[in-house]
């Protein structure tokens, strides 16, 4: 008999619909299994175990003392969650019986779905057979083919590896210096935790830095001069062309007048062009165009799209870091097409899809563990969904079905304009086949050039009809809102100065379309963005655009924290890392002695340093003048102390209403 373990509850019920045979529920409140024929389902929800708490390895590091840092544990091991402990007891239990004669690894296809199951078959002592089981898409059809299809779980020994080292690795981080930090802040008054980690203090920099850019640019005057052409009875508005920007006004207006109404040399070049339907979404490519057209967070689109996967089976692996489908999906379109107009009704863009066009799109040879997000071959209530939800499902629906329209076809011309060595520019371009672009306007990510038909120009000259000097202002980056933030996560690797870094984040992402030296995945990004706002080192706006803006005590952890951290680095070395554990150069245990020195060096130089962090409403001691107050726990109660008390100051007060008396001291 088996026993398949699935990621989710919802993936247990679509492996229950693949398999032959009576079904019969054992499940109380979600907690229990399906046995259909003679196989046993269970599932997981998400991660089941957790690394154990400081504590959990010495009761005494249960308090946060920067002298305990940084933890020196030799084994690190894993711990129920509390909130589904029960239902971790009914997988042992399915594991451990006699029946039982092999284990169906259903984790999601990627290092984390593949540590989910792994280390719930460690925490159990398992030594039966595995067998890994890869499902993108949860229809009946496919899950059964992806079950016969399944691989010895020993296969993915590497990716178990990675999957762990990198998890221990986040641990050693997050938790060491989260302490050190918080510490040393608490030290000088402060009460907040400052958390820190691998993904998220980068990110954090990179919002910084952009701010600080912003704020201190300082705005030039510019000049530039625009022209309309007159050539053949055809307007052509065109601009000066300059190897640098022209700061002195005389010397635009000198232009200006030797050039006015004179006759310019015109040479145009034109290069016929084809623009490809864009490929389906990945997640974070979905994220990005749902913040620009709705305003929805990466969090927001994220469960969205959680929402129309699990309940509804409405849509394939939504956590896809891919754009390009199996071969197999192109077979099965038709079914698709066909189960999109039963969900949403004959619409225009579905009625004209030709499924005798393939887009590039189908490519085995572009895959990544998963595929695009694309809808499934299901029908169900598109009625009962949400506002956001029937948003998100539409953006998906017509991006698959672009795959089956002709591209775009266009003649590209690039003008050029001279007289006695002055040149003027611009380009234009004509549609000559619509394509997509005739059902799906809205579709391109790229700003629209001027249409323009040129074809019929048989003069080699041009006459300066009118110009016009324009004032202009030098300009920083913008402030990041939520959609360039987004995008500029998938290419960090364009900020990084350091060559090796740059290259080694560059090589991570080599078979990753669309992505180019990034840190963290879709999902953890919007999770990383979530808890720099809930943590106060971010504000985002509430309006449509969600602007990004750091804030005080944002920019100082920036200020205090080593290259280390703010810089993706880490993530560039860990990955030379984890290629050499791979390999077989380089062993798990070597990976995390690395990383625990390196935070041992780091927590080192914070017991040095004066931390340059300002406490917001920090209340200055009013005895010794140098040190600021800290509220104390104490019991039940608490009061407040100085945070120069280990250099002598031993002032104290009571507190009332949540703070400090400063006229009384307490006993």
């Amino acid at each position: 008999m088996r026993l398949f373990i699935a990621e989710k509850p919802d993936l247990a019920k679509a492996i229950v619909s693949a398999l032959n045979g009576k079904f019969e529920s054992h499940s109380n409140k979600g907690i229990g299994y399906y046995t259909k024929g003679d196989d046993y389902i269970t599932w997981s929800f998400g991660h089941l175990l957790e690394l154990c708490e400081p504590h959990d390895y010495n009761k005494e590091w249960q308090k946060w003392q920067i002298e305990h840092l940084p933890f020196k544990i030799d084994t690190y091991k894993h711990k129920p969650k509390e909130q589904t402990k029960e239902q971790l007891k009914e997988i042992i239990k399915l594991i451990n019986k006699k029946e039982i004669t092999q284990i169906m690894h259903c984790g999601d296809a990627d290092d984390e779905g593949q540590i989910l199951v792994d280390e719930i078959l460690d925490y159990a002592k398992n030594t039966k057979p595995i067998k890994r089981v890869l499902i993108n898409d949860i229809t009946p059809e496919a899950v059964r083919e992806e079950i016969q299809k399944a691989r010895p779980n020993a296969e993915f020994k590497t990716m178990s590896d990675r999957g762990f080292a990198r998890s221990i690795a986040d641990w050693i981080v997050g938790i060491n210096l989260t302490r050190a930090y918080t510490c040393a802040y608490r030290a000088k008054g402060g009460n907040t935790t400052l958390r820190v980690g691998r993904v998220m203090t980068p990110i954090l920099s990179l919002i910084v830095e952009r701010d600080l850019q912003n704020e201190n640019f300082k705005s030039i005057d510019y000049y530039s001069l625009s022209g309309e052409f007159v050539v053949d009875s055809l307007k052509i508005k065109a601009n000066l062309k300059t190897e640098q920007k022209i700061l002195v006004k005389a010397e635009i207006e000198n232009i200006k007048a030797a050039t006015e109404s004179k006759q310019f040399n015109i040479k145009i070049n034109k290069t016929p062009k084809k623009e490809n339907p864009p490929l389906p979404y990945n997640l974070l490519i979905l994220q990005t165009e749902a913040a620009k057209l709705y305003g929805y967070s990466p969090k927001d689109t994220l469960t969205y799209t959680q929402t129309l996967r699990e309940k509804y089976k409405a849509i394939s692996y939504n956590r896809s870091d891919c754009q390009y489908l199996p071969e197999k999906i192109y077979e099965q379109s038709k079914g698709i097409l066909e189960a999109l107009k039963a969900n949403i009704g004959e619409q225009d863009f579905l009625s004209k899809a030709n499924l005798s066009i393939k887009s590039k799109a189908f490519n085995d040879k572009n895959l990544s563990a998963h595929y695009g997000i694309i809808p499934l071959n299901s029908k169900f209530d598109f009625s009962g969904l949400s506002e956001a939800e029937k948003n998100i499902y539409m953006l998906i629906a017509k991006r698959f079905a672009m795959q089956f329209y002709e591209a775009r076809e266009y003649i590209a011309y690039s003008v050029e304009l001279e007289y006695s060595g002055i040149k003027f520019n611009t380009s234009a371009s004509k549609t000559t086949k619509s394509g997509f672009k005739a059902i799906f306007t809205e579709s391109s990510e790229e700003e629209s050039e001027i249409e323009l038909d040129l074809e019929n120009i048989t003069s080699n000259t041009a006459t300066l009809q009118s110009s016009e000097i324009k004032t202009l202002q030098t300009k920083p980056l913008p402030q990041y809102t939520m959609t360039t933030l987004l995008k500029d996560l998938n290419q960090v690797a364009k900020y990084v100065k350091n060559e090796k870094i740059k290259k080694l984040l560059v090589e991570k992402d080599k078979d990753k379309k669309g992505e180019s030296g990034g840190i963290g995945t879709p999902a953890t990004r919007s999770e990383m963005i979530d808890k720099l706002i809930t943590q106060g080192f971010i504000t985002c706006s509430s309006d449509k655009k969600q602007s990004i803006k750091s804030t005080q005590l944002g920019r100082d952890l920036i200020k205090c924290v080593s290259p280390m951290l703010s810089n993706p680095d880490m993530t560039a070395l860990w990955f030379e890392y984890q290629k050499s554990i791979e390999k077989g150069e380089m062993s798990k245990e070597e990976f995390l002695r690395d990383v625990l020195d390196s935070v041992r060096l780091e927590i080192e130089n914070i017991k040095k340093a004066n931390l340059e962090i300002k406490i917001s409403g920090a209340i200055v001691c009013p005895q010794c003048k140098k040190g600021h107050l800290r509220r104390i726990k104490s019991g039940k109660s608490a009061f407040y102390g100085c945070s120069e008390f280990s250099n002598g100051c031993k002032f104290t007060a009571v507190e009332k209403n949540g703070k400090p008396v400063l006229n009384t001291i307490s006993k």
